[in-house]
């Protein structure tokens, strides 16, 4: 994984919906197929575990464990070969190896809960300059499209990635965008605003447009953590 949970986020979901039912996919990429979801426990993530709840790929796709915290006779579970070289003991996570791997690339979902009727998840992105206003927080989406990760020669392929993914699992899949110190993306300003809109190929190319993405929210940190 290329991020590090959060205890913002995760706390309160696991308070309100149970450790089981709150998991971090990340799906792996094999000869530019998505070949598989993997739940991997590491030192940047220890929600993971083999008996989570997991959502269901519509399309067959395997949901794999890895755990990292194990340094000797590491193994995936169900036992998948064509990646084992995800297992070698120097590797503290996936991301380790992927560095140095031409064949499998990755990219994670960052929060993803079982309610008891759906799953839900969302896609975090930090912003240091202030959502102080919606009309500001509008602006600051749009200016999405001068990312480099959405102006490579297939445009924002990574997330479209992502949303073909969450499509897959069935989930409702959310952009949030909060404010971290400048700086620190993983230190989130909790007594500021925070802005939302579900990420789906649509918004994204309303974006790509200029255009205010379908039912976009405004509203303050704790009111998006009591949305959750």
């Amino acid at each position: 994984m290329t991020s590090s949970v959060n205890e913002l986020f995760i706390s309160p979901l696991v308070k309100k919906y149970g450790e089981e039912n709150v998991v971090w996919p990340i799906v792996l990429i094999k000869n530019k197929t998505s070949n598989s979801y993997l739940y991997e426990k590491s030192e940047h993530c220890s929600i993971n575990s083999p008996d989570d709840n997991r959502p269901t790929s519509a399309s067959g796709k395997k949901s794999i464990f890895l755990d990292y915290s194990v340094k000797e006779n590491r193994h995936i579970i169900p036992d998948t070969p064509e990646l084992n070289v995800l297992t070698g003991k120097e590797f503290s996570c996936s991301y380790d190896c992927i560095l140095n791997n031409e064949e499998i690339v990755s990219v994670d979902i960052d929060y993803v809960w079982n309610t008891g009727d759906k799953w839900k998840a969302i896609e975090l992105t930090t912003l240091w300059m202030p959502l102080k206003s919606e009309e500001e927080a509008i602006r600051l989406v749009k200016m999405f499209t001068r990312r480099p990760s959405w102006n490579g020669p297939h445009g924002p392929h990574g997330i479209r990635t992502l949303i073909d993914a969450s499509n897959d699992l069935g989930l409702e899949y959310w952009m949030i965008c909060v404010n971290s110190e400048k700086g620190v993306s993983n230190n989130l300003v909790v007594d500021g605003n925070a802005c939302g809109f579900p990420l789906t190929h649509d918004n994204i190319d309303r974006i790509l447009r200029q255009n205010t993405p379908e039912d976009f929210r405004f509203g303050s940190f704790n009111k998006l953590i009591e949305w959750l």
